[in-house]
């Protein structure tokens, strides 16, 4: 599951940077194209602009692609340990799909954090988040206390905290807002509602 995320991970990057170096050459091309037909008309100045942003960033990326390409490759090595297997029984398939779910959940959870953690420090990975079957996640807090995260429509309202010995989870909107609430656990009183 976590070589899954580092994959998907490591793939984002290297096409965030093959687009990212593209666009550089692009802009580059068009720089010196404008610089070399200084004193020509405007109209032309654009054009030869353009043509040398297109030549420089289609240059950049055929030059790139392929080491793209050998990146993402994902041919089985000469034992063939890389190839996924198909699973043919029903069960393995429900079970890879379990799996899948409770990866998503996990993933979806830590993504979806930013709303109560705009500086990303605490609950930002999907490793320190654990997935269920039912496509909710968990975070581990102090105290036997968890941020419970459940998808729906509105994201303001996917985390809730949960106390131990709780009726009710509640809804978390800040970090603010959680460090109260784990206080008041730590201090031994009941956890208000109205936090």
């Amino acid at each position: 599951m976590a070589q899954t995320a580092r994959t998907q991970t490591t793939h984002f990057i290297a096409n965030s940077l093959t687009a990212l170096f593209t666009l550089t050459a692009a802009a580059a091309g068009g720089w010196i194209a404008i610089a070399a037909t200084v004193g020509t008309d405007t109209m032309w100045r654009a054009a030869a602009a353009g043509i040398g942003g297109l030549v420089a960033g289609a240059g950049a990326d055929s030059q790139i692609r392929p080491l793209l390409h050998a990146l993402n490759d994902t041919a089985p090595t000469h034992d063939g340990a890389d190839t996924p297997t198909v699973p043919s029984r029903r069960a393995d398939v429900l079970d890879r799909l379990t799996d899948a779910i409770c990866a998503d959940a996990a993933q979806r959870a830590a993504i979806d954090s930013w709303i109560l953690d705009r500086g990303s420090e605490l609950p930002g990975s999907a490793v320190e988040w654990e997935g269920e079957k039912d496509g909710t996640a968990r975070y581990e807090l102090a105290f036997d206390a968890y941020v419970l995260y459940r998808p729906g429509p509105v994201p303001e309202t996917a985390f809730r905290f949960v106390a131990p010995d709780s009726d009710e989870p509640i809804v978390l909107t800040s970090l603010l807002q959680l460090q109260e609430l784990l206080q008041q656990l730590a201090d031994g009183d009941a956890v208000q509602t109205a936090a």
